[in-house]
């Protein structure tokens, strides 16, 4: 091998060692701008699934408490209408007892 040559190989060496750099860096680079994006994506999905979690579970709370609230209303109707319906029972047994006491003392005069 003569010296221009060595020097041409040598000098080629040197050339593919820099273009093998270039493409390592510039694909090096490419992988951190996609890995950076589908981080990113990563995140803003996961925010939007909090979001819409937050969202429904607020709903679900909301539409709880408002079942709550209905299911007291109409146990607090029921009962009530429960008790006016003892009340008169009591009242119209109440009445029937003392129209008896009062037959008790007619007879007894």
């Amino acid at each position: 091998m003569t010296e221009n040559n060595a020097e041409n190989t040598g000098t080629e060496a040197v050339d593919n060692a820099k273009d093998f750099a270039a493409d390592a860096a510039e694909k090096a680079k490419d992988f951190a701008g996609d890995a950076t994006e589908n981080i990113k994506e990563f995140a803003g999905d996961a925010t939007e699934n909090i979001k819409e979690f937050a969202g429904d579970a607020g709903e679900n709370v909301k539409d709880f408490a408002e079942d709550a609230v209905e299911n007291v209303k109409e146990f607090a109707g029921d009962a009530a209408e429960n008790i006016k319906e003892f009340a008169g029972e009591a009242a119209e047994k109440a009445k029937g007892l003392g129209a008896k006491i009062a037959g008790i003392f007619k007879h007894d005069k």
